[in-house]
């Protein structure tokens, strides 16, 4: 964080001295960077909100390099609109988009992918050449944007920023050891039809089954792994996973998430 502090206030020096282009691609990552929609979908009226009352809900200097910065992102990932001097911060559709609970969770990453990824050249070109592939290290990726023009001192932040985007849309996965980058494709293909939230966290205590008409709304407890008799006074691990069904989903839309929960989570063959 305070490395693109300290790129950001250097870069605006030079580019008061030299009226230098934008760089082709943002310099903060899409997850530092949405907790500014975040915030004006909670505290904003008609999905805008007053710059300073915003740095003051994240606790930060309105004027900070920093701060200019994850303005200046945001609005080029496409979530606000509205420059680091502007009076108000507006929501724009796709801002809407990724931060509310209206759409499917295939919608909100089709959407991510599109804001973090797909509207920068230099990113989508990456993703493209690198999918279905191993995540190389970072001085290839470094040497891959030298090529496509980029300066060689913004080659290092390009890399940070594009590796941690495809990390928080879901793209990265380990395969025997390795981090690979799997297609937008095959992620949006293992979301269950009609989820729009999935919610994983630990208990301490058990829940019961839900009723068939709380489906919608109920966490579901996966079974337990019955201990040995040498760990039976342990304490065991609750995980439940909650589903939110959009209302709008069908008989066929609910039976093919369940199918997909027995495949991912069980093991189930169909």
């Amino acid at each position: 964080m305070m490395q693109l502090s300290n790129l950001e206030d250097n870069q605006s020096v030079g580019t008061a001295r030299r009226g230098r282009r934008a760089k082709p691609f943002p310099l903060a990552k899409f997850e530092e960077v949405i907790v500014i929609a975040q915030t004006i979908v909670e505290d904003g009226i008609n999905d805008r909100l007053r710059r300073l009352t915003l740095f003051d809900r994240l606790g930060r200097s309105p004027t900070s390099g920093l701060s200019r910065n994850l303005i200046t992102s945001s609005r080029r990932y496409g979530l606000t609109s509205g420059s680091h001097s502007a009076e108000y911060l507006t929501l724009t559709e796709d801002g809407k988009a990724v931060v509310t609970q209206d759409s499917s969770l295939i919608d909100v990453r089709e959407k991510i992918f599109e804001c973090a990824i797909g509207r920068f050249d230099v990113f989508n070109q990456l993703y493209e050449s690198m999918k279905n592939g191993r995540i190389p290290a970072e001085d290839v990726l470094r040497d891959q944007f030298l090529q496509w023009g980029l300066e060689e001192r913004d080659c290092h932040v390009a890399s940070e920023v594009f590796i941690a985007n495809v990390r928080y849309i879901g793209l990265i996965r380990e395969v025997s050891g390795t981090e690979h980058l799997i297609p937008i494709e095959q992620l949006i293909e293992e979301i269950p039809l009609g989820v729009t939230k999935i919610s994983v966290e630990n208990t301490e205590d058990s829940i019961e089954d839900p009723a068939p008409d709380q489906l919608d709304e109920s966490p579901i407890t996966l079974p337990q792994v019955s201990p040995s008799s040498s760990i039976a006074a342990q304490p065991t691990l609750h995980i439940d996973i909650q589903i939110h069904i959009d209302s709008t989903a069908g008989a066929e839309q609910i039976d093919q998430i369940f199918s997909s929960m027995a495949r991912h989570l069980y093991g189930a063959r169909e």
